[in-house]
């Protein structure tokens, strides 16, 4: 119950009492009327009784009054009481809000924290920084440096906002050859406001280099020799180099944004779709395979040109891209057609020549067994010429015969020869492995009557397998131990010796004589066809079987070498490259 109410109550019983008060004088005045005058009003029992009740009432109403004033007033002290506590209270809490305040401040400028924090006054003039601040930002305090002089690009009006409590945007700013990015919010409680850094360095050197890597970029698209055409999605040209603009005619302002299709018209016709997925697919395929056709570029002025288009797909910031590089190949197109033309009057050159190589084999074949037949007349008729005279022929005579024969005899080998070395340039080659310990067994064999009558030694083991023609291979393997036993020293018996090797890049073949030798003066000619380096009837032989040597040899795409000491011996190295690189 409040004071207020305990008034209210006291001051209803105020003219309660007053009531009881009255009632009981009027009871009281009658009471001695009645005891004065007996008999003049009624029974002086009963309303000595009714003043006694009303006296009674009146000291109850006295009672409750005096107490009520009690309670007042011990409520009245006890709110009092309760107001000056309160008065306490307010003033703990207003000291409490301000320790809580510091407590903020401090919480903001720690003094370990490894980026810069600066406190500043509302006047914009630094008051306090950590450690980090004086070490990273001047290298000296701070304290009494203004705010714009560590953040030049802080304009005043930015310095009202920030003191206002207003955010603004955060400032880049350069500190001792460092980046940082720096926040600076007002803090009212306290007059001021807080800056706070982040080290950007490695962000902003990374930052700097795609502005540097960019810049390289545009200048190579710059100073490329070939059109270039950035593509986006619905095959909107982004971009386009200024070799771009020379090959198709258009400027770049008039060229982005537009359909790339205005460009590549031929790419595109009776292909509907977005235009950036056509050229990636057209990247794919070219990737997985040849594309045959070639694509035709529009310029502006409606002429066309062949162009070589190479596409790449990429993606930037989430969107794809596509990359085309642009080259007019209208000289190449020329070229390939002039090229075909000399292809085509080339194969007509070739079967011709084919036809006359095979009319000049024929001839040979028929030119040689047509000569042989004199001859074989002539060594016929000499021979009966002869016998028919026996011993009457004279000297003389007999010479002359067996000079014909002899002359005979040599022009039907050197026709022979011919006809091989001709023969030798133009059959067909069987090319396979070819087993050439085999076929030196098959050389010796073939040459063991020679060997006999020379007394002489062929000596090989451990050759290797090569691929080629076992028939020409073998006819260079005896030809050329064939001279190793003819050109002998006189009273030394001959020595043949062959070997081979297997390299990583070819087969090695060697054949080794301990003969008379090549003088190096004739060196340069022992391939050549029908030189003989003795005169004719020291040697048999018509001086061909070097260069049929030599002619197989090419044909098998490899080499033949001679090192000669003479009156020591010769060496022949052959070299013949493996099968991949083997062709007739």
């Amino acid at each position: 119950m409040s004071v207020k109410r305990i008034a209210d109550l006291r001051r209803k019983l105020a003219w309660y009492f007053a009531f009881a008060l009255g009632a009981a004088l009027a009871f009281a005045v009658l009471v001695g009327v009645m005891a004065i005058f007996p008999g003049a009003g009624g029974d002086l029992t009963v309303w000595g009784t009714v003043f006694g009740f009303m006296l009674l009432i009146v000291v109850v109403f006295a009672g409750i009054k005096l107490r009520l004033r009690q309670v007042e007033t011990r409520m009245a002290f006890e709110q009092a009481a309760i107001k000056n506590t309160g008065q306490l209270l307010a003033g703990e809490v207003v000291a409490r809000r301000a320790a809580e305040a510091a407590l903020r401040e401090e919480m903001l400028l720690p003094q370990f924290n490894p980026g810069p924090v600066v406190r500043f006054n509302a006047q914009g003039i630094a008051t306090r920084a950590n450690k980090a601040a004086a070490e990273l930002v001047t290298g000296e305090p701070i304290e009494g440096k203004p705010l714009r002089e560590l953040l030049p690009a802080i304009t005043e009006a930015d310095l009202a906002d920030i003191l206002a409590g207003r955010i603004v945007a955060p400032v880049e700013v350069q500190w001792l050859k460092r980046w940082y990015i720096c926040h600076v919010r007002g803090v009212p409680d306290f007059g001021g406001g807080i800056l706070y850094a982040s080290d950007i360095t490695t962000a902003k050197e990374t930052q700097f280099e795609l502005l540097h890597m960019e810049k390289r970029a545009r200048a190579i698209l710059d100073g490329a020799a070939d059109g270039i055409l950035i593509v986006v999605v619905g095959g909107i040209v982004q971009a386009v180099n200024p070799a771009g603009e020379k090959l198709f005619g258009w400027n770049s302002a008039d060229i982005v944004g537009r359909n790339v299709d205005l460009l590549m018209p031929e790419l595109f016709e009776y292909r509907g779709g977005d235009r950036l997925w056509i050229l990636a697919e057209y990247a794919r395929r070219r990737s997985t395979g040849r594309i045959e056709r070639v694509f035709h570029g529009q310029r502006k002025d409606g002429s066309t040109f062949p162009m070589s288009l190479t596409v790449s797909v990429f993606d930037y910031e989430g969107t794809p891209r596509v990359s085309c590089i642009v080259r007019d190949i209208s000289e190449r197109v020329r070229a390939q057609e002039v090229e075909k033309a000399q292809a085509a009057q080339l194969a007509d050159q070739n079967a011709e020549l084919e036809k006359l190589v095979t009319e000049l084999n024929e001839f040979n074949y028929v030119a040689s067994h047509d000569l042989q037949e004199p001859l074989r007349t002539m060594s016929t008729y000499c021979g009966l010429l002869k016998v028919d005279l026996g011993g009457d022929l004279p000297k003389r005579a007999d010479e002359d015969i067996k000079a014909i024969l002899d002359a005979s005899l040599r022009m039907q080998r050197l026709i022979t020869d011919l006809l091989e070395y001709s023969r030798s340039g133009h059959a067909e080659m069987q090319l396979r492995p070819v087993d050439l310990q085999a076929v030196m067994k098959r050389v010796c064999e073939d040459l063991r009557a020679r060997v006999v009558d020379t007394g002489g030694k062929i000596v090989y083991n451990g050759l290797p397998t090569v691929f080629g023609d076992d028939m020409q291979l073998g006819r260079v393997l005896q030809n050329l131990v064939a001279n190793g036993l003819k050109f002998r020293r006189p009273g030394v018996a001959p020595i043949v010796e062959v070997k081979g090797e297997i390299r990583p890049d070819c087969a090695i073949i060697e054949v080794t004589d301990n003969g008379i030798g090549i003088p190096p003066e004739y060196m340069g000619q022992v391939f050549q066809p029908f030189k003989r380096l003795h005169g004719i009837g020291k040697h048999e032989g018509s001086g061909i079987g070097l260069s049929v040597c030599r002619k197989i040899v090419d044909r098998h795409r490899g080499t033949i070498e001679v090192v000669s000491t003479p009156d020591a011996g010769s060496r022949f190295t052959i070299q013949l490259p493996h099968e991949g690189r083997q062709g007739a």
